[in-house]
């Protein structure tokens, strides 16, 4: 197939509506012309029609044409009293007139015979007749011409042909300016999208585009540089997110290694102690990989949500026995008020809602020195119900309060990776609310502490 370039069709486009308005115009030239001709031959024949009445005071003074035959000076007079038709009609070349050729009106009897000029030929002329008492006694005729060949009709019409060869000419050097400018200006922001989109082919993601225009090329490179910065976003957190995970993994198999080798080399016994800490490694791993595998279904859209009507309170309450055991060996004192949310139901999954609720937990027994206090309050309005997670400490810089969502972001010392954290569990945590079309948020509170705040939507009266 052969390929045309953008320019090519935009000139052909241009060009196409050019021809048309020419042709256009030619039309209208002709139709000019011919409704032109029609009128003056129509002005001909009412003057022409014009002579009937002096004719037929003529032929009854002479009950014939006796009295016009042979005497120019009577047809002369006859011409003049037909409504000034001297202007329109030349009269024969007599008295010093100019003469024009044969005369154009003529008049025969009623059998068609000369009477004054000379008919022409049948299908040349116009006839009109004359009646006097209800006979035809003679025919006026007029002999056809082409009004554009000499006289102030073609003097107009050749002014006419000049205003409209000037005026095609300037609508063609007008149109060709207009299309190459304006086939530049599309062509260049579409030109530089073509260079942008094959530097993103080429995994440059840091190209941008500029935008000279307010209109929908100019959005589109707005939108092309959006999504560059997105793509150059994603390639960093995709190589970051790879060296970190890299990272993790290194760890804890550095150290499942450097036991079993231990073990092999006979330099440490397998007691129960030491096979516990391998144990405690591998679980560390499953945990990791679980992680991810977990966040691999989210970003693929493939983590399965079975959404029903759910009290959250009831949820928490549960999740709260299970880490009762686990809150008394980390010295980690609960406090609740939960008491205007335990009729309130959500849209929601039970299952992820529990995972939400266990890793906010398990990060408080991980990273709050003993002892500690956990606030858990909730409260709810006519659409909201909102839960506050608030631990004693310590907290985090308030530059890093924006990225603990972020996949193994963990801030440095306090809450680090000897605490045995992957730092995905509140990655998923905000992918979890936010398929409830919820909101989770992290900010200081004055405790000296972190909180995590949980709004989610309450289900609707009318939808219950």
């Amino acid at each position: 197939m052969i390929k045309t370039k953008l320019s090519f069709k935009l000139f052909g486009a241009f060009f196409l509506i050019l021809a048309i308005v020419v042709g256009a115009m030619f039309l209208s030239r002709y139709l000019f012309s011919l409704n032109f001709k029609n009128f003056i031959h129509q002005m001909e024949l009412e003057k022409l029609q014009a002579l009937v009445p002096s004719l037929q005071e003529e032929y009854r003074a002479h009950n014939s044409w006796a009295g016009i035959t042979g005497d120019s000076q009577a047809w002369q007079r006859l011409l003049r009293e037909g409504s000034d038709i001297r202007g329109h009609f030349p009269p024969p070349p007599i008295e010093g007139l100019p003469a024009g050729g044969p005369p154009r009106v003529f008049l025969t009897d009623a059998q068609h015979q000369p009477v004054v000029g000379v008919p022409g030929p049948i299908d040349q002329r116009e006839l009109v007749a004359i009646e006097v008492d209800g006979q035809i006694v003679g025919w006026l005729g007029l002999q056809k011409h082409e009004p554009f060949k000499s006289g102030p009709p073609a003097a107009l019409l050749e002014r006419q042909t000049m205003q409209f060869y000037f005026l095609s000419g300037f609508v063609i050097a007008m149109t060709a300016i207009i299309a190459f400018m304006f086939s530049r200006h599309l062509l260049m922001p579409i030109q530089h999208l073509t260079r942008g989109t094959r530097e993103l082919a080429n995994r440059n993601f840091t190209v941008r585009i500029e935008s000279t225009t307010r209109d929908e090329l100019g959005q589109l490179s707005e939108n092309f540089n959006v999504m560059a910065q997105k793509l150059e976003n994603y390639e960093r957190m995709r190589s970051q997110w790879l060296t970190d995970i890299s990272h993790e993994l290194r760890t804890p198999l550095a150290i499942l290694r450097g036991e079993i080798e231990a073990l092999q080399d006979c330099v440490r016994d397998p007691t129960p102690h030491n096979l516990a800490s391998l144990h405690a490694e591998i679980l560390r791993i499953s945990k990791l990989v679980e992680d991810l595998h977990l966040l691999s279904m989210a970003d693929s859209d493939r983590l399965f949500f079975n959404k029903q009507w759910v009290r959250p309170y009831n949820v928490l309450i549960k999740i709260l026995e299970n880490y009762r055991t686990r809150f008394i060996q980390c010295q980690i004192e609960p406090e609740l008020k939960l008491s205007k949310i335990e009729w309130r139901r959500i849209k929601g999954d039970a299952d992820r809602l529990e995972q939400v609720f266990t890793n906010i937990l398990e990060n408080v027994c991980k990273y709050v020195p003993s002892p500690g206090i956990l606030k858990i309050t909730g409260q709810a309005d006519n659409q909201y119900l909102t839960l506050y997670f608030q631990d004693s400490g310590p907290g985090v810089p308030d530059e890093a309060l924006s990225l603990l969502f972020d996949r193994l972001y963990r801030v440095d010392s306090s809450r680090s990776r000897d605490t045995g954290g992957s730092g995905l569990g509140l990655s998923i945590c905000k992918h979890i609310i936010e398929m409830h079309d919820g909101r989770i948020w992290a900010e200081n509170n004055p405790l000296g502490g972190l909180s995590i705040g949980i709004r989610l939507p309450l289900v609707k009266k009318e939808d219950e």
